[in-house]
């Protein structure tokens, strides 16, 4: 962890960056309660994800391939201002009594097509800042950092929504995104050396083809991406829909989704504490397996009870689940990865991480509108359980792909050109 911290880039990185993701569980907790606020409907907190999630959906291939050509700190900086713009608007809607369900599903829709492109960029400037040998503490490191926002932004978030309102909470996060802004002009490194590609005689979708062809022939990323999809469908979407529970499940008020959450973001944070002091990619495969097991009985767990302590307890240990097996699988990708498919091949698994989940709670709402909220969650983390169970007796194929050198291509998939 120290030799991490010793690059001034990545500290500038880590000022800002924990800045921006506590200014994103602030504005968080405020979007899902002025949604059901205004609405009463799980079904529009699942669509409220969706919005978000969605653009990142259908055009994350193409923003993986982008990363691939250009300069991608250049790309994070415009993201990152345009977040910033985004929450203002969010302010200024609040401000003026011109917010309605409407205008807060549309907003959220342009903060997804940013967030298309700002997610990938983000995950390529870690590994350009720290190298592959650091990358576990690193990821560690920023997830923990995430997370340590998941714990204050819901408390802050709450709190202030109470005191002075959603306009005020919008406010505030603005104001932690534009830190983000100053921090990434503070750093400095030469961009990647993208002219061994003959990429500007090529069309993207011959260059985003090509970065599905390689997921599609890597014996542990595919199964890895996979493994994701399941657990992005059937067991995060759990986050989104936590509105509900706290409104219907538990009885209680904003007060009560600012505990879950904070409990989930303690939980999500000694996770990442202990992955990024862990470092090293060995025995990573069967970390992700075992989480993805514990998780699904969390879940059960959740669920099944009545008392609203007990599912803080419960939401804190999903926490740690959820980002134990998400840091995991990304670490062992982005090592396996070939470099010259990074921007690709991490699109494709930021779609899939931060994307699909709001397809889950979109799912999973509109049953919870006919059958309640307990029994898709439930149904979803029998799945869950299942497949973990399955991929346990694989994990030593997967490790011998993932954890050690060989499993790192020698070269790409051949390119047309060459």
């Amino acid at each position: 962890m120290r030799r991490t911290f010793s690059s001034a880039n990545y500290r500038y990185y880590v000022i800002g960056n924990w800045a921006s993701t506590l200014g994103l569980w602030v504005q968080r907790v405020a979007i899902g309660w002025v949604t059901w606020d205004l609405t009463h409907s799980t079904a529009w907190l699942g669509a409220m994800a969706l919005a978000e999630s969605g653009p990142s959906i259908l055009f994350a291939l193409f923003a993986g391939t982008l990363i691939d050509r250009i300069d991608y700190l250049r790309l994070l900086r415009i993201t990152q201002f345009c977040t910033m713009l985004y929450s203002i608007s969010l302010a200024l809607c609040t401000f003026t009594d011109l917010m309605t369900v409407w205008v807060m599903f549309g907003l959220t829709i342009i903060r997804g097509i940013i967030v298309a492109f700002s997610r990938p960029s983000r995950m390529t400037v870690v590994y350009n800042l720290v190298g592959r040998e650091l990358l576990p503490s690193a990821l560690g490191m920023n997830s923990m950092i995430f997370n340590t926002s998941r714990f204050i932004g819901p408390a802050i978030g709450g709190a202030l929504l109470v005191a002075v309102g959603s306009a005020w909470t919008f406010t505030l996060g603005a104001a932690l995104f534009g830190v983000f802004s100053i921090c990434l002009r503070l750093i400095h490194f030469p961009p990647a050396d993208k002219s061994a590609e003959p990429l500007k005689h090529r069309s993207i979708l011959t260059e985003t083809w090509e970065g599905l062809q390689y997921i599609a022939q890597h014996p542990g990323i595919r199964p890895q991406l996979m493994l994701l999809v399941v657990t992005a469908v059937f067991a995060k979407p759990l986050t989104d829909l936590l509105p509900g529970f706290a409104a219907e499940v538990f009885d209680t008020g904003p007060h009560g989704l600012a505990m879950l959450l904070s409990f989930h973001g303690v939980g999500a944070m000694m996770g990442s504490l202990w992955l990024a002091s862990r470092g090293g990619l060995k025995g990573l495969t069967a970390i992700t397996l075992i989480t993805i097991i514990l998780m699904s009985v969390g879940l059960l767990g959740f669920v099944a009870t009545d008392i609203f302590w007990l599912a803080c307890a419960l939401s804190g240990f999903l926490g740690f689940a959820f980002i134990t097996q998400s840091v995991s699988n990304q670490t062992l990708i982005q090592s396996a990865v070939d470099p010259a498919l990074r921007g690709r091949v991490i699109s494709i698994y930021g779609m899939i991480a931060q994307g699909v989940p709001s397809v889950g709670a979109f799912m999973m709402g509109i049953a919870a509108e006919h059958f309640g909220l307990r029994w898709p969650v439930g149904v979803g983390a029998a799945l869950c359980l299942a497949v973990g169970v399955r991929g346990w007796f694989l994990r030593r194929q997967l490790a011998e792909a993932l954890e050690t050198d060989e499993g790192v291509p020698k070269k790409s998939v051949e390119r047309p050109g060459r």
